[in-house]
């Protein structure tokens, strides 16, 4: 009744009623504005550094930089610590021993998922890993199944080479977000590597690795990571120059007897020795005491070098190259 009389003091409501609303619908941007970005930035922050891996087994998109990683093979523990990162769980076939001493220490309190050739996925999912790094000819059929725990990449290292294991370290360095770190690694292998090429006796002579000798004379071939090593340092590696063994292209091991053996006859033995190998009461292995063994030149000329087997076998890394090289430095290279 009293605004029907009053048509001005009306008119006054509705004005305030609108202004009112016109305050309100300021407001609600304004907050929207100060909370959005707030909102976003972790979201912005994480995929800053998004990166597409390419791999053995296909590509991988991973985003900022892991800190929770789980690697298949012994190879990859080195590559991560060169750029400063320590594995949180480790395909070690259950024996922390396998792992040389320099990287247990600084890897201490890692994780095992079990064997190299058959990790446990419960033990890696329970990791809750952010990468993990797998062996291509070991693990390419769980593949999927670790791509489903975490971002997975598949890089050689059973069965690498030495320039193959330089390219898988590089890769790494990527993958994790340290890319010119791990390039850095690897120019100063290079100028180490360089060194010892400038010592090495310009008649290159033949090289070769041997490991178990129990029953028969197991020999790495020339395609496995040490021996490509030692080819790229200067030396022949000896099964090159026998026909019969240089058109076998496996990584492995080949097995031969003392007789074979005598065919290929190195300058230089490298006898790679482990904790599985038969020793007498004196520390030396059996077939030291054949006769044929020491017709050998290289038995004969004192040019046989007793080696951790796992330095030089198993370590197929950066660091395990750069080992090989200073003790090639101090006891073979003349």
């Amino acid at each position: 009744m009293v605004l029907q009389k009053n048509p001005l003091a009306f008119l006054l409501l509705f004005v305030i009623a609108i202004l009112a609303a016109g305050c309100g619908a300021v407001s609600t941007p304004a907050s929207s504005e100060t909370s959005t970005p707030a909102a976003a930035a972790p979201s912005n922050d994480a995929y800053a550094d998004t990166r597409t891996i390419k791999h053995d087994l296909g590509e991988t998109v991973i985003h900022g930089t892991p800190q929770k990683i789980v690697v298949l093979e012994l190879g990859f523990i080195d590559a991560l610590l060169d750029v400063g990162i320590k594995p949180i769980g480790v395909a070690d076939d259950n024996k922390s021993s396998l792992i040389l001493e320099d990287a247990l220490t600084q890897i201490k309190g890692y994780t095992s998922v079990g064997m190299r050739s058959q990790p446990s996925l419960e033990q890696i999912k329970l990791l809750s890993p952010d990468l993990i790094i797998a062996d291509t000819s070991r693990h390419s059929s769980v593949y999927d199944q670790l791509s489903k725990i975490a971002p997975t990449i598949a890089l050689n290292n059973l069965e690498a080479g030495y320039e193959e294991t330089i390219q898988t370290a590089l890769t790494i360095g990527e993958a994790v977000n340290n890319k010119a770190e791990m390039q850095h690694v690897v120019a100063k292998h290079k100028a180490k590597l360089q060194a010892v090429q400038a010592k090495v006796t310009k008649d290159k002579q033949s090289i070769v690795l041997v490991g178990n000798t129990d029953t028969e004379i197991t020999v790495r071939n020339t395609g496995f990571f040490t021996a490509e090593l030692l080819k790229t340092v200067g030396y022949r590696y000896a099964l090159d120059d026998v026909p019969s063994f240089a058109g076998q292209k496996e990584k492995g091991n080949i097995k031969m007897t003392v007789e074979q053996f005598l065919e290929i006859n190195p300058d230089i033995l490298v006898l790679m020795s482990g904790e599985v190998d038969k020793k007498d009461a004196k520390g030396n292995r059996p077939i030291l005491e054949d006769p044929l063994w020491n017709e050998l030149s290289a038995v004969k000329n004192n040019q046989l070098f007793d080696v951790n087997r796992y330095t030089w076998s198993l370590r197929r890394s950066i660091k395990g190259a750069n080992q090989i090289i200073e003790q090639l430095e101090a006891d073979i290279v003349k």
